[in-house]
């Protein structure tokens, strides 16, 4: 679907549901409320301006008002788990440097979607939403906390379907956002360091832990590579996330002439994916530290 398209369409929603509400004389449906809730979400989202909690605010009226209408199972579940969608994106916001305690609608959410019923569609999404949450934490322990639930929701789909791409992209991604945890303790320990000038001889015990992480993500997001190449589906953003992951792990390889076997392949991987962005005239961009990597080769 196109982002932009969609915006018309999401305007004119809340454009008729405001209209609606203000001259129904009759009691509107459950089904009303999570339409309105859910276009004013998903507006927010997309605009992404200083109005963004406004949205929230606004959504999560009109889904909590849904909720207190008579309705089926299946409309529950799914205004639960849009509601969960607005206290993930209300948890973010609330999030500072400073102060990094889980806020309550986070666990509020996580709660909601653990007991949630999702197809496999809305797993890879919501593992997705997850992820990114987790990301947010610099504490271990927290961050591991939601990346678990996503890691698990996507071992349920390959248990079912063992190679299916999308899940082991994910799982892939879960391992690199636990690996930067150890990355970025390491790049903390080496400013500790005084001597630097010396030549580097074995890795500390945060360098190894990133490292034997880096390696599980690399195999997960190898084995995803491969089935997108079998269905013909393969995209700029995988090849772009192995050319990461490569990077991260020869950054981490103290033997020269291996290092430099992991750098030709990051560079591989990189113009690949530059070819397949010209090659069906893609708006993708590379992330710039790949696009400065090959242009230092």
């Amino acid at each position: 679907t196109d982002p932009l398209g969609a915006l018309p369409l999401l305007r004119g929603t809340i454009h008729s549901s405001d209209q609606l509400l203000r001259e129904s004389k009759d009691p509107l449906p459950a089904l009303f409320y999570y339409n309105y809730g859910l276009a004013l979400f998903e507006l927010g989202r997309l605009e992404q301006d200083e109005e963004f909690e406004a949205f929230l605010d606004a959504s999560e009226e009109r889904l909590e008002e849904a909720k207190e209408k008579e309705t089926t199972e299946l409309l529950l579940n799914k205004i639960e788990l849009v509601l969960s969608k607005v206290w993930f994106s209300k948890a973010g916001i609330q999030l500072t440097e400073e102060e990094e305690e889980v806020p309550e609608l986070a666990e509020l959410a996580l709660e909601k979607i653990r007991q949630a019923k999702m197809d496999t569609k809305q797993m890879l999404e919501w593992a997705d939403i997850v992820l990114h949450h987790g990301a947010l934490y610099s504490d271990i322990e927290t961050r591991k906390k939601f990346i678990s639930w996503a890691e698990e929701t996507l071992k349920k789909i390959l248990k079912d379907e063992p190679s299916h791409p999308q899940a082991l992209t994910g799982l892939g991604l879960c391992r690199l956002q636990i690996a930067h945890y150890w990355l970025d303790k390491a790049a903390d320990e080496e400013e500790e360091e005084e001597d630097e000038e010396e030549e580097k001889t074995e890795l500390n015990k945060e360098e190894e832990e990133a490292y034997k992480i880096i390696l599980e993500s690399k195999e997960y997001l190898e084995l995803a590579r491969k089935e997108y190449i079998k269905q013909d589906a393969l995209m700029p953003q995988i090849l772009a996330d192995l050319g990461e992951i490569y990077l991260n792990e020869a950054n981490l390889v103290l033997d020269q002439e291996k290092q430099n076997e992991i750098y030709a392949k990051t560079v591989d991987v990189i113009k690949e994916a530059e070819k397949i962005i010209q090659e069906k005239n893609l708006e993708y961009e590379l992330p710039e530290i790949l696009i400065e990597f090959v242009q230092e080769q």
